[in-house]
């Protein structure tokens, strides 16, 4: 079956899918959302997506919010739309009321979204094996990246730059001058024989990949330490890495044209892809998958 959607708990197709236009994610952004991939019918990182979509709701003050009875849905659906391969979209709004910029009083019924659609990894896994060109960009977003709203229109204009440049990802340059992320992936760089990242904090969102990557970095071997980097300096690392929920571990051919190491990847990507495809097929393993996934990112 192609996307399915559970709308408060009542499955449609996409195409006929609807939520009112009083609703506040549609009116104001009042909304979080997460994204997960799908392998075997199952929901890897299951269990972070589940606390970090409640961290987002607490920060932005939602009413009670069922994540038990959010989850049954998930799986409901995708059970329903026969997706083994897939990815998985929730967007939690804080309803439907009358448009007013305060919350609603008393508060209502929140608008639950539900979308599961099969996914196809070859295009991606083919870019893992030679690297893809990113962009600079100036970060626009607002000042609490952390939380995984969908007040996206930063995000938006500058991944279009990039589509335009023919590059797959815009990188983010704060007011400052420093690397913060991607628009829609973990920017991680290696340099004098280290992995690092941009320090968590509000300025970047907390990416379930990127700390998967952190932990197979430390299985490796390999530290992890949070840095602030220039685009100059970003420019002179070892190898740069997008990481995230479809992308997983992705190296970086050029920025702005520029080649990154040898504009090939790396050897410490290709670890990382390795550790990563056998967490994968450990985890589908113990979930009694009958075939681990094929190896689709060319890692050595």
């Amino acid at each position: 079956m192609g996307d399915l959607a559970c709308i408060n708990g009542e499955l449609t197709a996409v195409e006929q899918a609807k939520v009112s236009v009083l609703d506040r994610g549609f009116l104001f952004g009042d909304s979080v959302y997460e994204v997960c991939r799908i392998y075997n019918g199952r929901c890897w990182l299951e269990t972070q997506h589940r606390a970090r979509l409640k961290r987002s709701l607490k920060e932005l003050d939602f009413p009670p919010y069922d994540v038990d009875r959010l989850l049954e849905r998930i799986y409901r659906t995708i059970r329903a739309g026969f997706i083994k391969e897939g990815l998985v979209y929730v967007q939690v709004t804080r309803g439907v009321a009358p448009r007013t910029h305060a919350f609603p009083d008393p508060p209502v019924d929140p608008t639950e979204v539900i979308i599961v659609r099969p996914y196809d990894d070859a295009p991606t896994a083919a870019r893992r094996a030679t690297g893809v060109p990113v962009v600079s960009h100036p970060d626009l977003r607002w000042k609490r990246c952390d939380i995984k709203s969908t007040n996206l229109l930063a995000n938006v204009l500058a991944i279009e730059t990039a589509r335009r440049a023919g590059a797959f990802e815009a990188v983010l340059i704060d007011a400052d001058g420093y690397v913060t992320e991607a628009t829609h992936t973990s920017l991680l760089w290696v340099r004098e024989g280290r992995l690092e990242g941009t320090p968590e904090g509000p300025e970047i969102l907390i990416g379930m990949t990127r700390h998967l990557a952190q932990r197979l970095a430390a299985e490796i071997g390999l530290p992890f330490v949070e840095a602030r980097i220039t685009l100059a300096q970003l420019l002179a690392t070892d190898e740069a890495i997008l990481v995230g929920t479809s992308t997983e571990i992705l190296p970086v051919s050029t920025v702005d044209g520029q080649k990154i190491g040898t504009g090939k990847p790396g050897p410490i990507a290709r670890r990382l892809q390795t550790a990563y495809e056998a967490s994968l097929d450990a985890w589908l393993a113990d979930g009694n998958s009958a075939t681990p996934r094929k190896p689709a990112t060319g890692a050595q």
